[in-house]
This record gives structure tokens, sequence and C-alpha cells, in this order.
């Protein structure tokens, strides 16, 4: 479970039931059980900002938040300032991106503005951003049908196999749950075995992973 969408149970389960009084007890204690740490902050709910603000107990400098302002997917938008976390005038923008290739990085960014600006004035200046590798650009095609579709995709899954790529080596997404469905048919048509990833994502050697695309942040194909 994510203990910034659930703080009271990060408090229970980890904080409290340990008595970690400091914020180098609760980054060191081990989690068994409970793996997932802190997120990044685009993914902060305002129940989680006031955990945190409560753990750096109002000190300056208390807090550190490493975030993409165009990455805010699961939350809604919501001013830290009220909430008596003030970062204007305090925040760097990164330029380097180490993850994404060129290609992919400038298919992403024709969904952003050129500058994405917060809720307390905070703006970031995409222009700039570069890459430090090259990979093959995307591809996309718009196909008239859901059967269309399905055949497409398993046809791509097939010949990619057939190239020499492992099944564990692909991940297909659907915007939600209820597309999952589409996906399977798809990986089922390249007759490749898979597997739906759930919370945990775990994948699994020898079969293509199928999931949301809410559940693929942070993963790598």
């Amino acid at each position: 479970m994510d203990p910034i969408r659930n703080p009271f149970t990060e408090w229970e389960r980890v904080v409290d039931a340990w008595q970690l009084e400091t914020w180098d007890y609760y980054r060191d204690v081990v989690r068994l059980g409970r793996k997932t740490r802190l997120p990044e902050a685009q993914d902060i709910s305002v129940s989680g900002l006031r955990f945190l603000d409560a753990i750096g107990g109002g000190n300056p400098n208390a807090l550190f938040f490493a975030g993409d302002l165009g990455q805010r997917i699961f939350q809604q938008p919501f001013s830290w300032k009220s909430l008596g976390v003030d970062i204007r005038g305090r925040s760097r923008n990164l330029r380097v991106n180490y993850r994404t290739s060129h290609q992919t990085r400038q298919q992403s960014d024709r969904l952003l503005s050129p500058e994405v600006t917060d809720v307390d004035g905070n703006s970031e200046n995409r222009r700039d951003t570069v890459s430090v590798f090259n990979g093959p650009p995307p591809l996309i095609r718009v196909l008239p049908t859901e059967n269309e579709e399905i055949k497409a995709v398993g046809a791509w899954l097939a010949e990619q196999s057939k190239a020499g790529v492992l099944p564990h080596e692909f991940g297909v997404f659907a915007r939600s749950t209820g597309q999952l469905d589409r996906a399977q048919a798809a990986v089922k048509q390249s007759g490749s075995p898979f597997k739906i990833l759930d919370e945990h994502v775990e994948t699994t050697s020898g079969h293509v992973s199928i999931s949301t695309m809410h559940l693929a942040k942070g993963l790598e194909f």
C-alpha cells in the first residue's frame, strides 16, 4: 500500500509501531511486508504532505522533494504553500534526463506546454531539457477498430519476439482496468504467455507484462 495515499497506516505500522522519533530512524527502518517508501513529489496528497511536514517538525530545510510538474497524474493539484510548505524561489530545475531517450522525450514533450506552472506559481521551463542517449523513435499507429488494433499489436509483438526480444522485456499498457481485455487479446494473438501486474508490479521472467498506465510508472522494458 502506498504510504502517501494512506499516511495513517504508515504511522500505525511503521512510525508508531517502532517508536521512530527521528527522520534518520524512519529512513533506515527495515520495512518487511511494507516495502514501498515515500514516492516522488508529484504524487503527494494533502494528508501525505501534512504527514511529512509533521515528521520535519517545522524545522527549516527539514524536507527535500524531487518531482516533475509534468508527471502529476495521481493527485489533483493543490497549494503546498497553503499547508505551510513554501518552495517558491527555493526550487531548481534539473535539465539532464538520464532515463529517457531523446526520441521518446521529444515525443512526450509534445503533450505538454513548453512551460508548466503549479498552483503556487512555481514554473518549469522544459525547452532546454536534454537526454544522454538515443533510441528508436516511437511508432504511433491509429487504427479504425478495436479488432484491427488487437491484430496489429499482436503482430508487432510476434515480430519483435522473432527478432530476439524476450517475453519479459515487453510491457503492454492500457488506459484503465476496463481496457485490459484488449491488451490480453493482443498478447494472446502473438502467442506469448503473459502476466497481469497488480499493485506490487512484479514482473515474471518469460511472461509479457500487462498493466494499466498508472501502474507502469517507474517500470522499464
